[in-house]
């Protein structure tokens, strides 16, 4: 049993590393930023439940995205809605980029985000962990609950599947 201190230090430490990263996923993902807020506090209040609980996580990124994404799941599940809203979504644009580099950027992204809302979920996630999130192939595998190398599979089928919607 850990001292109630080390776990908040933990917890500090794991939502410092991640909050940022499992917002962007979610918001990907619903295209709300309140609904976005909502479903990050909800996983990290999964996460504090655990760790005080004792409940030994060796993986927190991989438990967080799992939470992040099957709560995504379910919202859309008891919503029936469309996951992305292409009016609504908002790109970062490098500042380098000239005003004619950032319209080309984002009707690129637009583009690929509208092909992604209509991929499964699967490999949704998988593209946005490995692509978006610049996850490991390891950290993919364990939010998909799959080995390695049925993951690289996934990511590989997701990626095919997305250039076909792309028409490349």
């Amino acid at each position: 049993m850990q001292s109630q201190e080390f776990k908040e230090q933990f917890f500090s430490q794991i939502y410092d590393e991640h909050v940022d990263r499992i917002y962007r996923f979610v918001f990907f993902k619903v295209n709300s930023e309140a609904l976005a807020q909502d479903i990050t506090s909800e996983c990290f209040t999964k996460l504090w439940r655990d760790i005080s609980l004792d409940k030994e996580i060796k993986n927190p990124a991989g438990f967080l995205f799992r939470v992040a994404a099957n709560m995504v799941i379910d919202h859309y599940r008891v919503k029936d809605q469309n996951p992305v809203n292409l009016d609504k979504v908002a790109f970062a644009v490098k500042d380098n980029l000239d005003i004619a580099g950032q319209a080309v950027q984002n009707d690129d992204m637009k583009k690929i985000v509208a092909a992604m809302g209509t991929l499964k979920d699967e490999y949704r996630i998988a593209l946005s962990m490995y692509y978006i999130e610049q996850e490991p192939v390891s950290e993919v595998a364990k939010a998909l609950n799959k080995s390695q190398g049925a993951t690289r599979v996934v990511i590989h089928r997701a990626m095919a599947q997305l250039k076909e919607l792309m028409g490349e």
